[in-house]
């Protein structure tokens, strides 16, 4: 259906006040990357800053998309696009600040974690609680025909992985007193972790299945359990590390069942 000019002209305008939020996201990008090198100290709340200006940014370019979809009755990939590629900005900051490895024993990463101290437990679940909400509606407005369909696993085992890489888990292990401060966020934090390592294991055990049948995708599958169970034996949850391992073992096993396949098939 044909958009009206005066249609256009109101579209063009609310999507001119996005712009110039983005702009000003950009310039707040700009004076972060300035200040990390006039203070090394500071630069893991710099790299912090500029995650939440990135996230602001992929809100609004989300919206811009809505907005479009809205009022011009089309949908603006190019705006998803930008918010996909700043969710990996994201990522690449807050590997900077945390690691972002997933093979690595919990508190592999101890001196990244003492340098953050001062960013609580409850200001690192809102992070990442923003972080997994952003995924989930920059999926949704792509819809179920996108080409990007088979790389959102990667969002979410990204996520997943660098929120773990978050946690304090010494904290977690001596402060189990419910009257500690930030003891349900500590809590929360492993809780929905956990649930989003299970969950991105399985998206690359579908993306196996349904779509490359590569075994790269099965072995990411495999260690994104493993690290679910170094969280569960962390935190003495004996059921998860009980289910993570029987789900090891499964993965495991089709891989070698299907190696052999591939022997037989060339014989």
């Amino acid at each position: 259906m044909a958009v009206d000019q005066a249609t256009k002209k109101l579209y063009n305008e609310r999507i001119g006040e996005q712009k110039l939020q983005i702009s000003e996201c950009e310039k707040e990008l700009a004076a972060y990357k300035k200040a990390m090198s006039a203070n090394k100290k500071l630069k893991p709340f710099f790299h912090l800053g500029n995650i939440a200006q990135l996230l602001q940014m992929v809100q609004t370019q989300i919206q811009m998309n809505d907005i479009s979809e809205e009022m011009m009755q089309i949908k603006n990939s190019a705006f998803l696009d930008n918010a996909r590629k700043n969710l990996y900005k994201c990522f690449a900051d807050l590997d900077v600040v945390v690691k972002g490895d997933v093979d690595e024993p919990i508190d592999f990463n101890r001196d990244e974690l003492d340098k953050i101290g001062p960013f609580s437990p409850k200001k690192r679940l809102n992070l990442y609680r923003h972080i997994r909400q952003s995924i989930d509606k920059l999926i949704a407005s792509y819809g179920a025909n996108t080409k990007w369909l088979w790389s959102f696993p990667e969002l979410y085992a990204r996520s997943a992985n660098l929120g773990k890489n978050l946690i304090d888990f010494r904290e977690v292990q001596s402060k189990r007193d419910p009257r500690e401060e930030f003891f349900y966020d500590r809590k929360e934090m492993v809780r929905l972790v956990s649930d989003d390592l299970l969950d991105a294991s399985n998206r690359y055990r579908d993306k196996y299945e349904i779509s490359t049948k590569a075994s790269s995708d099965l072995v990411t599958a495999i260690k994104l359990l493993d690290a679910l169970r170094r969280v569960a034996i962390a935190v003495k949850d004996d059921a998860t590390v009980v289910k993570a391992k029987t789900g090891i073992d499964s993965y495991k096993a089709r891989l070698e069942a299907d190696k052999d396949d591939k022997k037989t098939a060339k014989k």
